[in-house]
């Protein structure tokens, strides 16, 4: 069960320590709290605490999601559960994933459709038992606030990097014990494999914190202290993508008051789009490379990247293709890896590993997340104010990591919060159907 690029060093007598407990947690928790070692996990433990079984891989929270899902069949935790169209768009796109990710090496089958159940069993372990546990969005709140807690070691440790150079994740293995430097900056990892990723996570928590500001029945000095880390990690990672993700949040919490006009601007950017396209002497991808000018970056090969996947259409259509050196400039290619270039869109990679159809789905998920935010723009009950807020934080999270997949693939344990973040924007629907169905009082469901 591979599919994750690791340089596992094994569980170290620290790592067991810490699965234990991880363990012990998720089977003991209450189950509006059982997410919390998985997500401790997630941001704590990086990929070199790895058990590999026969060329498979179980990182420390793929081993979580095992054991949270024995305990969903043994205590039936799956009554009441209702499939709602994300979760069948979802489906779709994990049958795709396996079947013809598969296929996309005919030569390489087997290790090929290793990889890819590697993917379907993170990506479908991690979506359903966010599904079963969380089930309103009270409980994301709740949860939400632990968050803001669990991340404050880490704020520290990334600061403490960012300022000696030296990376406190590294005796777990999976990470560089000394971090990066671009243009004179260091750049923090923490646990995560790169820095835009580190940066990332930090960024797309900012708006949903902000939506946890807004709410009424606790004190706000622990949100804010997860702002103030949120905000920090994305910077002490000095990455550019992380930055545009911060931005993007900012941008489309700002864009609250504009709630009721979201169409108009929907219309609006794309003309601003087809505009550009059309006074643009490159094409108007190439706005990452203008971008880039500006706030630093690798902004030129992404938008060249994105070209090449245009130009090259006919390679990944299909079935995807394990071979892109040809796209690569200069014939440039990673080290270790001759026959691909250095692929670093989210999109991009949706079709190299699943053809025109995976990426479609992929789409689609977005696309549906989004109405499910838009419902509770337009719904006529009287909801309150911290209500709608928190539901507006989740669609601007979620434009937030569009964003940051214009610059990065998600290839170490922040693809868990992308997969929780989907999750809850299913469980939306059904808070939407429950709430049009229920009488309020005082402007809140009864």
């Amino acid at each position: 069960m591979d599919g994750l690029n690791t340089e596992a060093i094994g569980p170290t007598p620290l790592g067991y320590l810490l699965l234990v407990c991880m363990v012990f947690l998720t089977w003991f928790l209450p189950r509006r709290a059982a997410l919390i070692p998985l997500l401790l996990t997630t941001c704590y433990i990086p990929l070199g605490q790895t058990f590999v079984i026969a060329g498979a891989h179980f990182p420390f929270f793929r081993v979580l999601l095992l054991v949270g899902w024995f305990r969903v069949l043994s205590r039936k935790e799956t009554q009441g559960f209702i499939f709602t169209k994300m979760d069948k768009v979802f489906v779709w796109w994990l049958a795709v994933t396996l079947i013809i990710g598969s296929f996309t090496q005919p030569s390489e089958f087997f290790s090929r459709f290793i990889s890819c159940c590697g993917q379907v069993y993170t990506a479908a372990g991690t979506f359903f038992l966010v599904r079963c546990w969380l089930r309103s969005v009270d409980e994301l709140v709740s949860l939400l606030r632990s968050l803001a807690w669990m991340i404050v070691p880490l704020t520290f440790a990334m600061v403490i990097e960012n300022i000696t150079d030296r990376n406190l994740f590294f005796v777990f293995g999976g990470v560089a014990e000394y971090a990066g430097i671009r243009d004179g900056a260091v750049r923090a990892q923490g646990a995560f494999r790169q820095p835009i990723l580190a940066g990332t996570y930090g960024a797309t928590l900012f708006p949903l914190f902000i939506g946890v500001f807004f709410q009424k029945d606790r004190s706000h000095w622990q949100v804010v202290l997860g702002l103030a880390c949120s905000v920090t990690i994305a910077l002490v990672a000095a990455s550019s993508g992380a930055m545009l993700a911060l931005l993007g949040a900012i941008v489309g919490l700002g864009l609250w008051r504009f709630r009721y006009s979201m169409r108009l601007i929907r219309r609006g950017s794309i003309l601003i789009m087809i505009l550009l396209a059309l006074t643009m002497k490159a094409p108007v991808w190439y706005v990452f490379a203008r971008l880039s000018e500006v706030v630093g970056g690798t902004g030129w090969y992404r938008s060249y990247l994105i070209e090449q996947a245009v130009n090259h259409f006919d390679q990944w259509c299909f079935t995807g293709s394990l071979y892109t050196a040809n796209w690569a400039p200069a014939g440039e290619t990673p080290p270790g890896n001759p026959n691909n270039t250095d692929i670093i869109n989210q999109f991009v990679l949706e079709g190299l590993q699943g053809g025109l159809l995976k990426v479609a789905l992929f789409v689609f998920l977005i696309v549906i997340g989004f109405k499910n935010v838009g419902r509770f723009t337009r719904i006529q009950v009287d909801l309150p104010f911290s209500y709608r807020v928190i539901v507006w934080s989740l669609g601007v999270c979620l434009f937030s990591h569009c964003l940051s997949f214009c610059s990065v693939t998600y290839f170490d344990q922040i693809i868990v919060m992308w997969y929780f973040l989907l999750a809850a924007l299913a469980m939306l629907q059904i808070e939407y159907s429950t709430i049009q169905q229920v009488p309020t009082v005082d402007g809140v469901p009864a």
